[in-house]
């Protein structure tokens, strides 16, 4: 249905982040990287030279938008990718759940529409539901996301008060969005006065390198620009940063009533890590690590899943999201593959009314290699027994 309505979230983010360290677990539901995956090694002396660096002030307050050099940094990688800002225009945020939450806060009462893809990551859901908005749903299209044919008249019609969407490697969908449809969606958005709110997340995991960013046809009157190193380099680091564009004075002084500023050793390291140069050897080793553990679970899905499984290969990144070719029971499924010790996110929790498949996502980096191919073969015997 593609008229706004209210909702109440179907899953809640503290129970998938409570289940992602519990041990024991072959953990398919949670979107996180697997500790093997993080650069520790780089990152500790990243610490170092930051703490050699900055001594005390490692520390003490500093300023509210984050620190200067990190920031100039990011906004010259930002700027590789088509986008044409300074680092003034940056703000640096604990995780992108952070910097969606100020960006909400700033632009949307009680009542208003709000934009988001179908599928939507449940804890983008959360928010937009604790903030009793009616949420628009735009359809993903196989691996190229909303299709702004489609969205075009909707916008048009309901004139959103923002438009949100994951650009590349959605989480769930695997979509990554074209770089035509980027540009004709920010002009829809702009002709239609919706803020374009872009989560790029995953952006650096696409495999052929991050695509250009929809800061690149925009002026910062229409893209707000969000994201974070949860995914790439560590999310126990918590650093992430906005370009809230038009809007970054409310946002500024929103953040720093929230928490003043982000902490400020993981931002000093972080500023070592990018400086040394080892963030994009990491991100190749992890493109590569990302692409080899989806073709084993691929492989995996194939044969044990029921007959007729869709699932669309992503351009990167290391989740799936399948598509099963008759309904259901997921929740008789989940409580079966939980005795197995075995967990994954039902499809439900990504859509404010319920889906019209049977769907679930898959983590593929969590769980080490044995884990992923016993506890795929594990739930999809499940899966197979309830079809």
């Amino acid at each position: 249905m593609n008229e706004p309505q209210t909702f109440r979230a179907a899953g809640r983010l503290v129970d998938f982040m409570r289940q992602a360290d519990e041990p024991g677990l072959i953990n398919l539901a949670a979107g996180v990287p697997s500790p093997e995956a993080l650069p520790v090694e780089e990152l500790r002396a990243a610490f170092a030279r930051g703490f050699a660096k900055e001594g005390a002030g490692m520390f003490a307050y500093h300023h509210p938008e984050g620190d200067r050099s990190l920031r100039a940094l990011l906004a010259a990688r930002l700027s590789a990718r088509g986008a044409n800002l300074s680092s003034e225009q940056l703000v640096t945020v604990t995780g992108c759940t952070q910097g969606l939450q100020l960006l909400l806060s700033v632009l949307v009462q009680p009542g208003d529409i709000v934009a988001v893809e179908a599928p939507a990551y449940y804890g983008l859901l959360e928010l937009l539901s604790v903030a009793g908005v009616r949420v628009l749903p735009l359809p993903v299209a196989n691996g190229d996301g909303i299709d702004p044919a489609q969205a075009g008249p909707l916008l048009a019609r309901w004139k959103p008060r923002c438009l949100i969407v994951c650009t590349a490697l959605s989480n769930p969908s695997g979509a990554t969005i074209p770089e035509a449809n980027r540009e004709r969606l920010v002009e829809l958005c702009r002709a239609h006065g919706v803020r374009l709110i872009e989560d790029d997340i995953y952006g650096e995991l696409v495999d052929s390198g991050a695509p250009k960013t929809m800061l690149a046809w925009d002026d910062g009157s229409t893209v707000s620009y969000v994201t974070s190193f949860s995914k790439t380099v560590s999310p126990g680091l918590r650093v992430g940063f906005c370009v809230p564009g038009s809007l970054h004075e409310e946002y500024a002084a929103r953040k720093c009533q929230q928490d003043l500023h982000s902490a400020v050793p993981t931002e000093v390291a972080l500023r070592e890590f990018l400086e040394s140069g080892a963030f994009d050897p990491h991100l190749g080793r992890l493109r590569e690590r990302n692409q080899h553990r989806r073709t084993l679970a691929l492989d995996a899905i194939a044969r044990a899943f029921p007959a007729g499984t869709r699932v669309t290969p992503p351009r990167g990144g290391y989740m799936l999201w399948a598509e099963l070719p008759r309904a259901i029971d997921l929740a008789a499924v989940r409580d079966a593959a939980r005795r197995e010790r075995v967990v994954f996110a039902s499809g439900a929790v990504f859509f404010t009314q319920p889906p019209e498949r049977t769907c679930l996502r898959l983590n593929c980096a969590k769980a080490t290699e044995p884990e992923l191919k016993h506890g795929l073969a594990t739930l999809g015997a499940i899966l197979s027994a309830a079809a």
